[in-house]
């Protein structure tokens, strides 16, 4: 899978998860701004200057909705980690791309159980070079995420759980009963 292409399917996956089912009038406030934050993060893929107003953005979520703490912080840090693709001196590329792995790794343990922030975990250490040695952890996300599935499936758009499954199908190492399982969820969501 191309860049472009991984940066659309994240794009529509991610945008589908804001479709996410939230209580109360505050809630509005933090699904817009989840919603503008997660432009802001496919915006910074491509364009190094938008990188700082995302995070800004995420750090508004994570006092918005302290519920949301630990997936704001996986996007922070695969921001951080982002401002390396965008540095010019390897050693510069490499100590950005560390500390943002670490934010990352340290919002996940907030919320080892929230789909999205696995997905942007997981895709993130899917698409560093093999000398990270982040593979196992895209795969045990993309496990965890079918784990999940079951009981969070019907809190999220049908089309992000079929964009997912899709990313899953095509990117994760999956038995055949995984395989089996995720293709009757595609087609249920169809």
């Amino acid at each position: 899978m191309k860049l472009s292409q991984f940066i659309y399917v994240n794009f529509i996956a991610v945008l589908l998860f804001s479709c996410c089912a939230n209580s109360a009038a505050v809630n509005a406030s933090v699904k817009e701004t989840l919603e503008d934050a997660r432009k802001q993060f496919y915006a910074a893929i491509e364009d190094k200057k938008q990188i700082e107003p995302a995070i800004k953005l995420f750090g508004k979520i994570k006092q918005l909705a302290p519920k949301y703490t630990g997936r704001a912080q996986v996007y922070i840090g695969a921001l951080v980690a982002l401002r390396g693709k965008h540095a010019f001196f390897p050693y510069t590329k490499l100590k950005w791309a560390r500390h943002g792995l670490a934010i990352m790794d340290t919002g996940l343990k907030k919320s080892p159980n929230d789909i999205e922030a696995l997905f942007i975990h997981g895709t993130t250490c899917y698409y560093l070079p093999f000398f990270f040695r982040r593979g196992d952890d895209a795969q045990r996300d993309f496990k965890k995420i079918i784990k999940l599935m079951p009981q969070q499936r019907h809190a999220y758009d049908p089309k992000l759980i079929k964009n997912v499954v899709a990313f899953l199908l095509e990117n994760a190492k999956l038995t055949d009963a995984e395989k089996t399982y995720l293709w009757k969820i595609g087609r249920l969501e169809d």
